[in-house]
Parts: structure tokens; sequence; C-alpha cells
């Protein structure tokens, strides 16, 4: 039975949440991507995990309400952040003021990205990042949906196919469900991001990493970096790493991110957020542009729970009007997918023979040569001088 066309999956386990019989499950294909595996003997042939499929549904895509250019002014709460931290002041919002839950992506202690449920401030420390790879979903749809018939307030962070996924299975609304899409560059397998991990810390020789961070307000933006709590353990920035660069580059990307509906002007949440690329270049800007989300109130009930959290005095976040057309001329996940690369086609045939660690470092090696030679003049003449002028400081002191 064929869910929906291969090449169109977006691996948001709305099928394996609404099997009743629990025939379904998630699998590698040849080249490491998942996609949903039905077992025949099991399968009764409900077709709910057809009519439970995005790519099977119709959604309402709405144009935003208003266009903020935001972030919050508390600095240690933004270190780990991508780029404002409003995530993080939604997500405070809801468990403190709404006494409700909030679903996300964390790391397991394997380092396996995980949709998961939080109500207390403390976990949302493992929401904070962005987590360059996909995120394993799981059954969580059933555990929003159990939330929502309990009238507690949920809040789901998610990129828009997964909100698509979750729309799709619940199919209909709830008034207490408040769903942030992340604007999305495109994902890439999970088993590519776990098979990089697990090479670098033998590589590395590193025996325990308990974080990993792809951009950040802490002087690692755009920087591949492993942690072990607090120790930095590794770091390559995002165009001398093969992981984060064939990412980047859209190289490492599931088949379906070439062609998603999702990338568009016209958003299916209740608020989408992200980066605010571009910001001031055209129409000036006052304060710093660097690292300041974005929100787009989608909906009448996010641009109330947002102008909520505005006059909210407590939450300290600064928010600024802008212009939609900015945030879409500068931003090409707003207006389009992102484009194959042409390295892309090796990297799968690689890929199926020889696996994804040989294929992104054959396809890649050159590249990567090449911009490591071009960091060392920089090494050389402005960052060994900063650290000798820094030395120099705090001998004097």
């Amino acid at each position: 039975m064929i869910i929906c066309p291969k090449e169109k999956c977006t691996g948001c386990y709305a099928c394996i949440n609404a099997c009743p019989y629990h025939c379904i499950t998630m699998q590698n294909d040849s080249i490491g991507i998942l996609h949903p595996t039905i077992d025949d003997e099991k399968c009764i042939h409900c077709n709910l995990c057809i009519k439970s499929c995005p790519n099977n549904c119709e959604f309402e895509f709405k144009s935003p309400i208003k266009c903020y250019a935001t972030w919050t002014k508390d600095k240690e709460k933004r270190k780990k952040c991508a780029s404002g931290g409003i995530a993080t002041v939604f997500s405070e919002y809801i468990i403190k003021q709404k006494k409700g839950v909030v679903y996300g992506t964390r790391y397991t202690k394997d380092l396996i990205p995980i949709t998961t449920r939080s109500e207390t401030l403390e976990d949302l420390e493992y929401f904070k990042g962005s987590k360059y790879t996909q995120s394993l979903v799981g059954e969580c749809f059933k555990d929003i949906k159990k939330d929502l018939t309990q009238n507690k307030e949920v809040l789901y962070i998610a990129t828009p196919c997964q909100i698509a996924g979750l729309y799709s299975f619940l199919k209909k609304e709830y008034s207490n469900l408040l769903t942030i899409d992340l604007i999305c560059h495109g994902v890439s397998p999970t088993s590519y991001f776990i098979d990089e991990i697990e090479y670098l810390k033998q590589r590395n020789k590193i025996p325990h990493i308990t974080d990993v961070r792809f951009r950040g307000n802490d002087r690692k933006n755009y920087q591949l970096s492993l942690w072990d709590n607090n120790t930095l353990k590794y770091c390559k920035s995002a165009n001398s790493q093969y992981y984060f660069s064939g990412f980047l580059k859209g190289i490492t990307l599931r088949e379906n991110c070439y062609t998603c509906n999702y990338a568009r002007p016209e958003r299916i949440s209740d608020i989408t957020i992200g980066d605010f690329i571009g910001l001031g270049r055209d129409t000036p800007f006052k304060y710093n542009p660097h690292n300041v989300s974005i929100v787009l109130p989608n909906t009448d009930k996010g641009l109330t729970i947002y102008n909520t959290i505005q006059c909210d005095e407590t939450n300290e976040i600064q928010s600024v009007e802008r212009k939609y057309a900015e945030a879409i001329k500068y931003g090409p996940s707003l207006k389009a997918p992102y484009p194959r690369h042409p390295y892309q086609k090796e990297f799968i045939y690689l890929c199926e023979s020889k696996g994804y660690l040989y294929a992104i470092r054959k396809v890649l090696k050159r590249n990567i040569i090449q911009n490591q030679l071009l960091y060392i003049p920089d090494l050389l003449f402005k960052r060994i001088p900063r650290k000798i002028l820094k030395t120099i400081r705090i001998i004097k002191i």
C-alpha cells in the first residue's frame, strides 16, 4: 500500500500516529532517509494512514498579519539561541502564564534529535539552538491530542511539514493549540547527523558529548561545535565542516525538501519565526541587526498571544514592526524551496554504494580544502594578533 509518493514524503510520522494497529514503522532507505514501512500481515486496510498524510490533505495558507523584528534583551537566555531567542519567550509564556506544555526538539543522551514534551522551565534549556537535522517525532501527535482533549494549553514548535502532519492527524481545530513553524532551509536525514557525530567523536578521541550546536550568540555562530557540558571539545566553521557545509549547500537534504510545498510567503501555522535575513539593508534599522528573530503572526490567535507577550514587561523583549516585503526579499526560504546543488546527484550515487561519510567527503573535499586555505590569512593576520593583544592586556592587569 502506498501512503503517498516517496519523493513527497516528509517523514512527519502522521501515518504512524494514525495507525490503530501499529502496522507502520519508520525505516531508512538505501541512502539513509526515513520512510514509513507497512507490515502487510498486520494491516487491515483502514486507510487511516492515507487520510492522515499531509500530502493527501488541503491546508489553508495564510499571509502574515504583521511582521516584527524581535529579540530578548536577556543576553544569558539568548546565548545558546539561534537568533533572537523568541522561541524561548513563547515557551516560557505557555508554561508560566498558561500552565501549559511545550513540544519541541531536543537531543537524547545518545544525541538523537527527538520531539518531546516539556512542562517545566528547566527543560526549555534543551530546546534552545538550531538542530540542523530531522527531528524524530515518534508518537508525539498522540500525546499532543491527549493534552488538548484534557484542555491543556499546548505549544508545538516544529518545521512547517511537521505542523502539517499534526494538523492532518488531528483533523480538527483546537482553540488551546498554538503552532509555531520555523522558517526552514530543509532538513538532512537523522542518520547522516548520527553518523557524522559518531565519526567526529572517534576521529578526535572525544569520549563524551552532551550537546551539539550549530548556531548561537556565543561567538560560535555558524560553527558545528561539540560540548561536554560547558567544555568545548570540537569546533569547525560551517564552510570547513563536511556535515554543516553539505546541509547549507543543499547537497544532503531529504528529497521532498527540494519541492517543499511550505517554503512560500503564505504560512499554515499560527506564528512563523526564524532569522530576519536582510534586516536593515534597504530600510534603516537603529538597532544591531545581528541575530534578530523575525516573528510573523499568521492568525488572530497568534497575533493576540504575541501582543500579550509584548505587553508583559517581565519578558523583556524588544519588538520593532517591519514590512513583510523586507523579509521576503532576502529570506530565500520564504519564497521557494532551497535549490538542489549540482553535487547532489553524485552524492546520492556514492551514498547508496559507500555510505554517507564517504560520499560527503568525496564530493566536498576540494571545496573544504579551499575554504581552509582561505582561512589561513585571517588566522595569521587577525585572530592570532587579537589573542596576543588580549593576553598582553591580561598580563598588564
